[in-house]
């Protein structure tokens, strides 16, 4: 991933893609076995509308054509908060 001072890159290429969107469907899970309302109800009202249009293929890779605008910056936001806020810093 390209570490420029400003602004969040956007990923190289497809299996970058793909791995930021199976971070975003990694946290929905994570937030839905919470059990903490709040955050249920955040995530089934931002997430749940933009994930539920996203396909897959038949080879089970993730069809890029039916990824939205939304879901997409979701996607590369999380994994580039996950480069500055590092977990356990």
């Amino acid at each position: 991933m390209n570490n420029k001072k400003y602004g969040m890159p956007p990923p190289m290429n497809r299996t970058e893609m793909e791995h930021n969107l199976n971070l975003v469907i990694e946290d929905f899970n994570n937030k839905i076995d919470s059990g903490n309302e709040d955050l249920i109800q955040n995530v089934m009202w931002a997430t749940y509308p933009h994930l539920k249009e996203v396909k897959k293929t038949p080879n089970f890779r993730i069809n890029l054509l039916t990824v939205n605008e939304s879901i997409r910056l979701q996607a590369n936001m999380k994994k580039w908060m996950a480069n500055i806020y590092p977990k356990g810093k």
